[in-house]
């Protein structure tokens, strides 16, 4: 996790400094790019390079032809850091780019007049004013993480993810599983509390004037290495893979099995579709509540919502399922007068869908809040004095005014649920695929080729989507 979080966050902060201090060829270019590689699942890119670095793999013969010699593990922790970093590295990137590109430089102005050097105005000055932005950033960094999965599976890693799902799942044993959640509890605690230590005194001056960011160009070496740096990002975490899968989907044309891809594709848009816009429309209410509500203790009880992204998927699936069989139990003298057997419920897509939109609802809600606090009061309280109801004025008031961040938090929802593994892969009902649980299993059976085309497939939809998120970005800094 702190190897994680460390390369991530350089790789954003780097990323983000280079997007949005200077103006090169192809920055435009870049600064899209950058986005894309937050659409590919960690566990895709996991198999892709432990398939491309075996002894037959692409990557390995394209360096041998270089001449380069490389012999190395691919089912070791160094991979998994690796993989991890440069799918999670754009949650970094996006909202220290939003942050450098309208952030307040009249600090930065005044230590300049100070004669401060350099290397001073960048340690009192612009580390402190960056800081709550990539603690934010390192604390979902850090979730993501913990909760992986697929690619600890893959490469043999034993994380409390695992362990919790191989406990329930391999050894039916739900006491071992609650035990390790319990200690991955303690462990995001302590992140939180960390994070809220180095977060308390948080700048505020920010939301004063600022000027217009000038963009400085890139001299001698630095116009040449600094936008192949970036290159070399993007080819790794993003073009690499594609073209694998790609020559791989041609390659294995004749053999593919399109029933179980098509079925496991409906299932995915259906699933994700039915989450994202329930997570939409439930914080619309919650945070229309949030807004007006005076009581403290209130407003604190509504960050209950949120903690389910702080959770291990897991273990939000292990209590999912407990709750369903006893919920099922307490309905079943109903099943019973409609002549219905069976745990209709627990064995429902209901119950996933239910998980996840307890899991992801932190991702829309903050950005229904964030778009509530842009707009006021004052037109929604008009429109009360005009003897328009609540509902109507949520409707033909509030909706219109914050319609992008609606749609950002619905878009960001739907790429971060079409690629959740472990919860998929535990609360599925019977013989039901998803995208990501039929790449998962296709992998455990070492079909590289099957895997490919629904990992192609799901990439490409995630990739429309960011594209989206990212013209969203663009227009009203909705990161």
């Amino acid at each position: 996790v702190l190897s994680v979080v460390v390369l991530t966050i350089a790789l954003g902060v780097f990323s983000a400094h280079i997007i949005s201090t200077y103006t090169f060829k192809g920055r435009k270019l870049l600064e899209l790019f950058l986005y894309l590689p937050m659409a590919v699942p960690p566990y895709v890119l996991s198999y892709i390079y432990v398939d491309s670095l075996s002894f037959q793999g692409r990557l390995y013969r394209l360096l041998n032809v270089l001449g380069i010699k490389l012999e190395l593990d691919a089912f070791s922790m160094g991979m998994a850091i690796i993989v991890l970093s440069l799918s999670l590295f754009p949650y970094v990137y996006i909202p220290l780019k939003s942050y450098l590109k309208h952030r307040n430089l009249m600090y930065e102005d005044v230590a300049k007049l100070l004669h401060k050097s350099r290397l001073k105005i960048l340690i009192h000055v612009k580390i402190p004013m960056m800081l709550p932005t990539l603690l934010t950033a390192g604390m979902f960094v850090l979730f993501e993480t913990l909760n992986d999965y697929g690619v600890s599976k893959y490469l043999n890693i034993k994380t409390l993810t695992v362990g919790m799902f191989d406990a329930w799942f391999q050894l039916n044993d739900m006491t071992a599983a609650f035990y390790l959640a319990f200690i991955y509890i303690g462990l995001t605690l302590i992140g939180m509390f960390i994070f809220q230590a180095f977060n308390q005194h948080k700048n505020t001056a920010e939301a004063g004037h600022y000027k217009k960011q000038t963009y400085k160009s890139l001299q001698q070496w630095r116009r040449y290495v600094y936008p192949a740096s970036l290159w070399i990002i993007i080819i790794f975490s993003l073009l690499w893979p594609l073209v694998e899968l790609i020559l791989n989907v041609i390659q294995s044309l004749d053999n593919v099995n399109i029933r179980p891809f098509l079925d496991a594709l409906g299932s995915t848009l259906v699933i994700t579709f039915t989450a994202s816009t329930l997570i939409i429309i439930i914080s619309l209410f919650v945070g229309n509540f949030y807004r007006f509500t005076k009581r403290k203790w209130l407003k604190k009880m509504s960050n209950i919502f949120v903690v389910g992204y702080a959770l291990p998927g897991v273990m939000i699936a292990l209590i999912y399922y407990v709750f369903f069989i006893q919920l099922d139990g307490l309905f079943e003298p109903i099943y019973n007068v409609f002549r219905v057997e069976g745990l209709v419920l627990s064995l429902s897509i209901w119950m996933l869908i239910a998980a996840l939109v307890f899991r992801f609802f932190a991702i829309g809600y903050r950005q229904v809040i964030a778009s509530y606090t842009s707009i006021g009061m004052t037109q929604t309280l008009t429109s009360y004095t005009l003897h328009m109801s609540k509902l109507k004025t949520l409707w033909f008031v509030d909706v219109p005014m914050i319609k992008q961040g609606l749609i950002a938090g619905f878009l960001i929802s739907f790429i971060d649920i079409s690629k959740e593994l472990p919860m998929t892969l535990l609360l599925r009902p019977f013989n039901m695929q998803t995208l990501s649980t039929l790449i998962f299993t296709y992998i455990n059976n070492e079909d590289i080729q099957g895997a490919s085309l629904p990992s192609l497939v799901l990439i490409l939809i995630s990739i429309v989507f960011v594209y989206m998120l990212s013209g969203k970005n663009r227009q009203t800094h909705v990161s």
